[in-house]
């Protein structure tokens, strides 16, 4: 039997990434679903590789994690999967192991994948005396596509991933073919909190009706190799928070955006409600809004049938 404990979420005191880490260790122990395939895949060859990362069956397919050095810092990411090229930027103080690998296997499908660690996680490095902003992994995001030899990519960024894509679109837009934004704010004083959300640590992720979801999710993280999110990165990374949701800056230049994108969200998500993605699409001209009925933060692990589909159709109607 799992134990849901009963946690507060205020404004953005508690961010997906720390509850991630709680529900893990409560969800331990539980069997995962899916066989992902063994296929082959070509495998990232620029930058130095980091040995004794390459994940055990069923997640051998994602490869090892290599560094390369970008902006002044080192950063770890995976490559897999083959056709366009398709980025992953997971949210606060989250690894790239966050995703698991069923998502991560059933893009590769359709692209070429890749994910990494924002600056300060997992294999990625920091520089400790620069403040660390929401604009400033926005600018890693860039550098990294410009290491990887990467011209323009779709991007899907999850939580403060979807803001860091925001930030991304709107800094350098020559780098996106298209953007998908999920379970994310604009910040500035619109933005909606969660202050009065009161619900259990699981429901805040996932809603009691997607157990066999939830359970497949934890599974899959824990099937990956551990990564280190230490206490300084945390802090950082929530100061980064605060500034994002004190300026106007992201907000104000939604308007601007000319690149295709796809706005997501789960009506029942609690961390981030629904309202920041309806405000979201209103405000970029032709952005497309999908809200997932029934589903709450982790909405693409829940329905991933349906995320993925959106993905695949959204990007091919961009080409």
């Amino acid at each position: 039997m799992v134990m849901a404990t009963r946690l507060p979420i205020r404004g953005r005191g508690l961010r997906p990434s720390a509850l991630l880490l709680i529900a893990a260790f409560v969800i331990a122990g539980c069997g995962g679903s899916g066989h992902p395939s063994e296929k082959a895949a070509p495998t990232a060859t620029i930058g130095t590789l980091v040995r004794g990362t390459r994940p055990s069956s069923p997640a051998t397919f994602m490869g090892p994690v290599r560094q390369v050095r970008a902006g002044g810092i080192l950063i770890g990411y995976r490559q897999f999967g083959s056709g366009p090229p398709l980025v992953l930027i997971a949210g606060e103080a989250s690894s790239m192991s966050y995703w698991g690998y069923e998502l991560p296997r059933r893009l590769s499908e359709h692209f070429r994948v890749t994910e990494f660690d924002n600056r300060g996680v997992g294999y990625s490095t920091d520089q400790p005396k620069r403040p660390l902003s929401i604009e400033l992994m926005a600018d890693d995001t860039a550098r990294l596509l410009g290491a990887l030899g990467i011209p323009k990519a779709i991007v899907v960024g999850w939580s403060t991933g979807g803001e860091i894509g925001l930030s991304l679109v709107e800094h350098h837009p020559g780098r996106l073919r298209a953007l998908v934004v999920s379970g994310a704010t604009a910040g500035g004083p619109t933005e909606v909190d969660s202050s009065s959300h009161s619900g259990s640590l699981l429901d805040s992720l996932f809603p009691a009706s997607a157990r066999p979801a939830e359970l497949a999710y934890f599974a899959g993280i824990l099937a990956m190799p551990i990564e280190k999110v230490g206490r300084k990165i945390v802090e950082r990374q929530a100061a980064g928070e605060r500034r994002f949701a004190k300026t106007n800056e992201t907000y104000n230049g939604l308007s601007s955006i000319d690149v295709p994108v796809l706005v997501t969200a789960g009506s029942l998500d609690g961390i981030v409600p629904p309202a920041n993605a309806r405000l979201i699409a209103a405000r970029i001209p032709r952005a497309r809004l999908v809200i997932f009925p029934g589903a709450a933060h982790m909405m693409m692990f829940q329905d991933m049938d349906r995320f993925v589909g959106l993905v695949e159709q959204f990007a091919s109607a961009g080409r």
